[in-house]
């Protein structure tokens, strides 16, 4: 079967649909067009993709196309709600497997905050209401969309939690502007996309251009105080966020990064098996799963907080060993750290969530730490990191 001629991945097929599903053609500036292109080129070509690869892959880029055509439709009509702001989001940074996701859920769960929620990143049109915004029946069409990849691959319950009610990454968003790697790597290997995308030279600050004017969209009809955002790249964007969020308040975990590549490397190879025969093929992932190439990205960030390119006023750094033993406390210090205030209500609601959500109600996640000679090379590459914001070791 030539599954590249029973499920289309090209252009012309992609927007021709989206527009036919919508009834809708305008796309909005072209900044998207250029990544867009190059994505489904190197989904096609590159990825390596099964047959369910394939299927996935269309309906998600045609949710994203569809969503754009929304979102540009909705302000159409709606000039008004280029007029809200967006004040001091709390943006969680790190690596994953840090704990990032643990703090992402926990502050969503303050009544003071409001968490980018799976299925409004997915489905943000027409605008969330607050009268029905935890009755919206998008949030039932989102919740299969989210838990058909738990039954395709079980093992990732015990990995991450999936619900379309739970707060989710902003590369959702961002991939309405498809620039957005971390989700688009979860689509399948994109050499030539992350190339394009990884380059030094590549301006990040359109895509968050386009992150702000979603984040509008949602909170037009759901008010929110301050943002709770999280993607794990984030902290390579940092001066990026900080043109368009100049106020932003960024949270950064800090974990034994060797155990965290480990645990990281395992999530990605079971996402990679659900979507292709080949994970790990090509050197696309580099990225998330080497420890050189990891580590010199944590270099640079440290680079930019000494020279004074990234304020460290505007930082709030906790060990995951600390904020595991305490979680609370840490949220205390944080707030405090950014002059924001904890009302007694934020912190009920946010007690309320620890208690109904402990983490031994979903199984362990296991896996292979590496080999004695791999964790002593991640050692060393990482050694400037964990010197420099004092990781405490867990292996």
């Amino acid at each position: 079967m030539d599954i590249k001629s029973v499920v289309p991945l090209d252009e012309n097929s992609l927007l021709e649909a989206a527009k036919r599903n919508t009834g809708l053609s305008d796309f909005g500036d072209d900044e998207w067009y250029e990544p867009f292109k190059v994505l489904i080129k190197s989904l096609d070509e590159e990825a390596d993709l099964h047959l369910m690869g394939r299927l996935v892959a269309r309906s998600e880029i045609l949710m994203l196309l569809e969503g754009r055509l929304k979102i540009e439709d909705t302000y159409k009509k709606h000039p008004e709600i280029e007029d809200e702001e967006i004040v001091r989001p709390v943006i969680i940074i790190g690596q994953g497997r840090s704990g990032t996701s643990f703090m992402q859920n926990l502050l969503s769960h303050n009544v003071d905050f409001g968490g980018l929620m799976h299925w409004e990143a997915m489905f943000p049109c027409p605008p969330p209401e607050q009268e029905t915004y935890l009755s919206d029946p998008r949030i039932e069409v989102a919740d299969k969309r989210i838990c058909q990849w738990s039954r395709i691959t079980p093992e990732l319950d015990s990995m991450h939690e999936f619900s379309a009610r739970l707060p989710h990454e902003d590369m959702a968003v961002m991939g309405f502007n498809f620039m957005s790697p971390s989700l688009f790597d979860c689509m399948g290997q994109v050499a030539s996309y992350d190339a394009m995308v990884f380059n030094p030279e590549w301006d990040w600050e359109p895509a968050f251009r386009y992150h702000k004017k979603v984040l509008k969209l949602l909170q037009w009809k759901n008010p929110r105080k301050h943002w709770v955002l999280k993607d794990p790249l984030h902290f390579d964007r940092m001066k990026s966020i900080l043109k368009v969020y100049p106020d932003a308040c960024f949270v950064w975990p800090h974990r034994d990064p060797v155990r965290a590549l480990a645990s990281l490397v395992s999530i990605i190879g079971t996402i990679q098996w659900g979507r292709s025969e080949h994970p790990f093929k090509g050197g696309s992932l580099e990225y998330m799963t080497d420890s050189a190439t990891s580590a010199a990205r944590f270099n640079a960030v440290i680079s930019q907080i000494e020279n004074g390119e990234i304020p460290s006023s505007q930082i709030f750094n906790l060990t995951y060993k600390d904020f595991v033993a305490s979680p609370i406390t840490q949220v205390e210090k944080m707030l405090e750290h950014f002059g924001i205030g904890l009302s007694a209500e934020g912190k009920a609601s946010m007690e309320k969530y620890l208690s109904d959500n402990p983490r031994d109600s979903r199984p362990p996640h296991r896996f292979n730490p590496g080999t004695p000679e791999s964790i002593a090379k991640a050692e060393r590459d990482f050694k400037k990191y964990i010197d420099y914001f004092d990781v405490p070791s867990e292996h």
